[in-house]
């Protein structure tokens, strides 16, 4: 009954976010999912409809501004909501998630999509040295200033790159390999190795700027042909390996610091960006040991945080960042195509959460918490304080790759 009832909603919203929206009518929203198997075009308009309430609830077209929280806050608040760069890269990603499902939902989106690209201008650097982009945003195109990270700049290029395989505009790639060339300056040439963290504050050397960096690399080697991509993600994704892996587990620790103290702790995140770098190394150098580690990596990542518990029939995510998670799931995804038996059970699960999560749908969003939900008032209605556009943004982009697996990667 939750399943119909969530359906419905989910085709009274899209329906609803598509009035008022250039180029759209609801008539032709109708045919919006033609072309997708039945399971896919459900995700897809769930990814659809998440994806809508972000842009209606953060987002500010004349200024391509793009809020932090929702309900959003001011300077009255003590609390200016202005996304920094990292969640607003993800605003960009879910819109390119969208875009890769079909010829259809790509012009639906494209506009939108364009435009949340164009707004990574407000956090570029005012720099002659790199094309960078800063973790805070300006009030005027070109001139952010402040701490300028590592793995922000990962996800900035990463999108960039999307964009160009999505939108086809190549200067979306020389700005990819720009802001790249800005990533690995960030390689500590020592005796330890290995990207920084922050550019300002080189203290640590984390999984974060290294394992998507290996990723970022080696697809841009894909994208222009330049030998020294892929030696360099050849480079990062083996210090990664050597260093930051638990070879208990084969889960990756979060960092090292210059002193060669190891923090311990555990993200879905930067296991997920060193299974997807060793699925695309295999690829393209179809060196076996790539594979094998990244399967070992998907193995402990699933045993990790997918756990039994009383009350579920399928095993419980314990992690509470949908964006963390997604770069798991996309790894999952992408490694389906060499082991199929090994890797399904790992994506039913998440699908599973993910389901239950939606069960939860309030106010146009889904909580961050897939297994506990938003928080409750004394009469039991759910409160929605200071959600975050990153998760918000994430958890549409996750149904976009739950339909994109079942369009065109599951047999």
């Amino acid at each position: 009954m939750k399943k119909i009832v969530a359906l419905l909603l989910s085709a009274c919203f899209v329906a609803a976010a598509c009035v008022g929206i250039v180029g759209c009518d609801p008539a032709e929203e109708k045919n919006m999912y033609d072309g997708l198997n039945e399971t896919a075009a459900m995700y897809a308009e769930r990814a659809v409809q998440l994806n809508e309430s972000v842009r209606e609830k953060y987002w500010l077209d004349v200024t391509l501004f793009m809020y932090h929280y929702y309900p959003n806050m001011d300077a009255s608040d003590g609390d200016l909501s202005t996304a920094y760069c990292w969640p607003y890269t993800e605003t960009v990603a879910a819109n390119w998630r969208i875009a890769t499902l079909s010829d259809t939902l790509n012009e639906y989106v494209a506009d939108y999509y364009r435009d949340t690209v164009e707004g990574f201008e407000y956090y570029r650097g005012f720099r002659t040295d790199y094309t960078t982009y800063c973790s805070s945003r300006a009030t005027t195109v070109g001139m952010a200033g402040g701490d300028f990270y590592y793995d922000d700049n990962v996800w900035v290029s990463r999108e960039f790159l999307n964009a160009y395989e999505e939108l086809g505009d190549e200067d979306y790639l020389e700005k990819s390999v720009a802001v790249a060339e800005f990533v690995y300056s960030g390689w500590a040439n020592d005796s330890l190795g290995g990207i920084y963290w922050c550019e300002q504050d080189k203290n640590s050397r984390n999984t974060c700027s290294n394992a998507p960096a290996s990723l970022l690399f080696a697809r841009l080697y894909e994208a222009t042909g330049e030998e020294v991509w892929l030696e360099r993600a050849k480079q990062v994704y083996q210090w990664t390996y050597d260093t930051l892996r638990d070879p208990s587990d084969n889960v990756y620790w979060d960092n090292i610091s210059n002193s060669g103290s190891i923090t311990t702790w555990k993200f879905t995140y930067n296991t997920g960006s060193m299974i997807a770098a060793g699925v695309k190394l295999y690829e393209i150098t179809q060196e076996s040991s790539y594979l094998d580690q990244a399967k070992a990596s998907a193995a402990g990542a699933y045993s990790y945080w997918f756990k039994e518990r009383e009350g579920y029939d399928y095993r419980v995510i314990d992690s509470v960042n949908p964006w963390f998670n997604v770069l798991l799931f996309d790894a999952w995804v992408e490694l389906y195509e060499y082991d199929p038996e090994g890797t399904l059970p790992y994506i039913e699960a998440y699908e599973a959460n993910l389901n239950h999560a939606y069960s939860m749908l309030h106010d146009g969003l889904m909580p961050s918490d897939w297994v506990n939900g938003w928080s409750k008032d004394e009469n039991g209605t759910p409160v929605i304080s200071k959600a975050n556009v990153l998760d918000m943004a994430a958890n549409a982009e996750n149904f976009g790759t739950l339909a994109y697996f079942y369009q065109y990667v599951k047999e």
